[in-house]
């Protein structure tokens, strides 16, 4: 076993609803999942209808990805040179990583975000450098900065951030772009957002943007996502992908989403307004401050030493969210967006938790 390996990270992962609802003695039809981020309203009915008429499932899939590249650079708008698809954003993050990082190199994150940068690079066995974002999530642009100068190679970065939900504006992109680093922003809530920074990467050879299907089209438990990036980049990664990674389902799923981009659009128009409508209830419960978000959830900090307890209270209703039981973020919750009804529940239980 390589040494490196007896280190590695693993990703906290949530549990399936079939283990929270014996954890909290309740059916599964009878409790709020809203700790991992996944659309309530689940995938375009087309899904299903394309996957029960498909007569195809003895042959393997398109080594190449013709079909997902050509309709995933259309909806990107961008061409399908610079596109690669994945199981899941993950496995480019994966990918990218073994291209660009050799055991020793350094990779910068900005904590606290998505925790699947740090597991993969510790899978690689390069030397994650966690930069502190500042008191309002921004990242530090002097401190990461310094660790460029040190020799590092990649920067993580998400836009909107996970846990936090704000942006990485374009103008702090830009300088980042100026050092000598592959800069991957992970756009995973692009389309709750509006707002993207893929526009620059024909200009910049060094600027890699991941997306997934799992958030705005409900296919979470398909793993489908995709990397838009320069050509040279795209290339290698095709090469070194295991050639028939996406399945002829997760082809299947992703083209009829996109057969049916309107509803699936108009879903996440519902949720980003309940996200709103829910901020607002939220704001208004003593001891609770959300934090503005452009995804489709919302980070909450409570007092301190509160953290823990509101979650476990809330899971005794039957009510899950993300707890991180980490130094940076041991004092808050973070709540997916759920159905209105679920968002209704959560507001009373937190309200009678915290009266």
């Amino acid at each position: 076993m390589l040494p490196h390996m007896l280190d590695a990270v693993p990703y906290a992962a949530v549990d399936p609803p079939s283990v929270l609802a014996a954890r909290a003695g309740l059916a599964e039809d009878d409790i709020a999942k809203l700790d991992a981020n996944e659309n309530p309203y689940g995938p375009s009915p087309k899904v299903a209808e394309a996957l029960a008429s498909y007569k195809g499932y003895h042959i393997y899939p398109d080594p190449q990805q013709r079909r997902i590249r050509e309709a995933l650079a259309a909806y990107a708008g961008t061409t399908p040179d610079r596109i690669v698809a994945g199981v899941g954003s993950d496995e480019l993050i994966d990918l990218l990583l073994r291209l660009f990082v050799a055991p020793g190199d350094r990779v910068i994150d900005c904590v606290p975000t998505f925790g699947m940068y740090a597991s993969f690079v510790s899978v690689v066995g390069g030397e994650l450098v966690s930069v502190p974002r500042t008191k309002t999530f921004d990242v530090d642009i002097e401190a990461i900065r310094k660790e460029a100068r040190q020799g590092a190679k990649v920067i993580f970065l998400a836009s909107p951030n996970n846990p936090s939900g704000n942006l990485l504006s374009e103008a702090t992109l830009r300088q980042l772009l100026s050092l000598d680093l592959l800069v991957v922003v992970d756009e995973a809530y692009y389309e709750f957002a509006g707002a993207t920074l893929a526009h620059l990467i024909p200009q910049h050879s060094n600027l890699v943007v991941l997306r997934t299907f799992s958030k705005w089209a409900g296919l979470a438990g398909m793993r489908l996502g995709y990397g838009i990036m320069d050509p040279a980049v795209a290339e290698r990664l095709m090469v070194i992908k295991p050639p028939y990674n996406l399945s002829v389902a997760a082809e299947i799923a992703l083209l009829a989403s996109l057969d049916d981009k309107a509803l699936l659009l108009s879903r996440v128009q519902s949720i980003v307004a309940e996200r709103d409508s829910l901020f607002a209830r939220l704001r208004r419960i003593p001891g609770l401050v959300p934090l503005p978000s452009r995804a489709n959830f919302i980070l909450c900090r409570l007092a301190k030493g509160q953290g823990h307890r509101v979650y476990q209270e809330l899971a005794k209703r039957g009510i899950f969210v993300r707890y991180y039981d980490t130094d940076l973020l041991r004092d808050y919750i973070r709540l997916s967006v759920g159905l209105p009804q679920q968002n209704k529940a959560l507001v009373e239980a937190l309200q009678m938790i915290l009266s």
